[in-house]
């Protein structure tokens, strides 16, 4: 392959740009190079290298100030897209870059941090993204605290992340003046597990459960029996027994549907009884929790 066609055939994967120093390592000279950008055949980007074909989608754009701007990586609302969060604008290309230098990229929204450490990034579609953790971190300078309120609630309900996830993260990199941090640390407080606490539905929960006179149970309780990581939503361990509250959102998709039948089953195995509850038993029939909550207390302990 020539050094034209190898060129092209790079630019290609990097939205259409190609780095000055991929170029002289294709085995085109200066001079070379200079002529093409005199033909009008490649177009100069700034001091980073050369525009070979028309980044016509915002991707496109992502990708070629990622493989021009020194350790960029695609965040905030085009890592969002690229993590399939909702709630999140579509087509907005950004890419973060070290504090401590100034760029500009074409198209490209160029956000400065300090403080995006190794685990905050992973691969998506090839190309360097941050977290969905730290995604959501970085939302919350953009947004509106309630539009991120809405954007957390979906992201847990779907479990691409946990609360904990995202409560680690903040704190690492929680400091004073930091944009959006405020409404950050409101959100993700107000959703940390405890009673009256975690997504909407598991709030809602835990008030029925306290305001009908039942024991408090123990929430996000971690699964004995499970090696990776996995809780039920609330448990009386004592009892062996477990409270999920299913949200339509997340218990509809056939994955998790499937997900569901084998956690029910292993807990059976173990001793164990779940109790499921849907939206529509927290808001509509709320006695009907505390009676079978309280029906499954009372056998277990023999009363």
């Amino acid at each position: 392959m020539n050094a034209d066609h190898a060129a092209v055939d790079l630019s290609a994967r990097q939205g259409g740009f190609l780095r000055r120093d991929q170029a002289l390592e294709f085995g085109l000279t200066r001079h070379q190079i200079s002529h093409r950008v005199k033909e009008g055949r490649w177009q100069r980007i700034g001091k980073y290298g050369y525009l070979l074909m028309d980044m016509t989608q915002p991707i496109d754009r992502v990708r070629a100030a990622v493989a021009g701007l020194p350790s960029a990586v695609a965040s905030h609302q085009a890592a969002a897209e690229l993590h399939l969060i909702p709630r999140v604008p579509r087509g907005i290309a950004v890419v973060s870059v070290h504090s401590q230098t100034t760029h500009v990229f074409p198209g490209v929204v160029v956000r400065r941090n300090h403080d995006l450490a190794p685990e905050d990034v992973v691969e998506l579609e090839q190309l360097p993204t941050t977290s969905v953790a730290r995604t959501i971190i970085d939302l919350a300078s953009v947004v509106s605290e309630r539009h991120l309120a809405a954007i957390v609630d979906n992201v847990l309900a779907t479990q691409q992340v946990s609360i904990g996830e995202l409560v680690s993260v903040r704190d690492r990199v929680a400091r004073r003046g930091k944009p959006g941090i405020t409404s950050l640390r409101a959100v993700l407080d107000d959703r940390a597990p405890g009673p009256g606490r975690g997504t909407t539905l598991e709030r809602l929960g835990a008030k029925v459960l306290i305001d009908g006179g039942l024991p408090e149970p123990e929430y996000e309780y971690q699964i004995p029996w499970e090696e990776e990581e996995r809780r039920f939503d609330a448990a009386y361990p004592g009892d062996r027994l477990a409270i999920e509250w299913d949200s339509i959102s997340w218990h509809t998709q056939l994955d998790a549907f499937q997900s569901d039948r084998e956690r029910d089953r292993r807990a059976v195995l173990h001793g164990w009884r779940i109790l499921r509850f849907t939206w529509a038993d927290v808001t509509e029939r709320p006695d009907h929790v505390v009676v079978t909550v309280r029906a499954a207390l009372m056998a277990n302990r023999g009363l």
